[in-house]
């Protein structure tokens, strides 16, 4: 298994330092690659370059489907291997117009990533579970489309994420790391993984059941600097991955 990070996690460095301030701290805490939540401004060769200067791998990007045709340069110069739509929100679930303006979006999106053998998928928050839904099988079916399982979001739902992560098995492509506080964990700082409320040795054993390739750390607040937090949380997750 190798590991990430979700560069949504260090929006706030970059824009007060930049994207090489970014990239260089993740490789300088050891991780192998990102997962882009957009490009910085940044051409596509200016991005490859500063990828392999700091190698690291582009893993993965999210995109909402209809801007995937206008991110397909980026997709193709960074060698990325996923794309995972990031949010459809609940109005546009509960709309029969606005649901189905997103899978006639998702499914030309999945036809441009399918002849380039790019996984496409979707990452989810806590609504997709709102009043016993299952929001994230619907989309995942509707499009034949893989899940990225954000493990703090079903557990703020209030799901086992192991069990969760069963539950997906077979159209599982990856899997967001992100700890979760014991109390009120929607609105406090995520602790270094492995010190939270999930179960994260359970969550690294069945990735591995799974042959998931990669961790994707990511983190919404901190409880300490970011560098410290990268640098122990990657610490904890090779441990767990062993």
């Amino acid at each position: 298994m190798q590991f990430g990070v979700q560069l949504y996690s260090l929006r706030a460095r970059a824009e007060r330092e930049g994207a090489e301030k970014v990239l260089s701290m993740v490789s300088a805490a050891g991780y192998d690659g990102v997962e882009f939540a957009g490009f910085y401004g940044k051409t596509p060769g200016e991005m490859k370059a500063l990828l392999e200067k700091y190698r690291l791998a582009g893993i993965s990007a999210h995109i909402r489907p209809e801007a995937v045709e206008e991110s397909l340069p980026y997709i193709d110069a960074l060698g990325i291997r996923y794309v995972f739509i990031p949010w459809v929100g609940p109005e546009e679930f509960d709309s029969p117009e606005k649901y189905a303006a997103v899978l006639a979006a998702g499914e030309k999106a999945k036809a441009l990533l399918d002849a380039r053998g790019v996984v496409f998928g979707y990452h989810n928050h806590a609504h997709e579970y709102a009043d016993g839904k299952d929001e994230i099988g619907r989309i995942t079916d509707a499009l034949g489309i893989r899940a990225e399982l954000d493990v703090f979001w079903a557990t703020v739902a209030g799901k086992d994420a192991v069990a969760e992560m069963k539950r997906l098995a077979g159209k599982l492509a990856l899997v967001h790391i992100k700890e979760a506080a014991e109390e009120d964990p929607a609105h406090s700082p995520q602790p270094v993984v492995g010190e939270g409320a999930v179960d994260m040795r359970g969550v690294f054993s069945e990735a591995k059941a799974q042959n998931i390739p990669w961790a994707i750390l990511e983190v919404e607040q901190y409880p300490c600097a970011e560098e410290e937090y990268l640098s122990a949380s990657l610490r904890a997750m090779r441990a767990l991955a062993r």
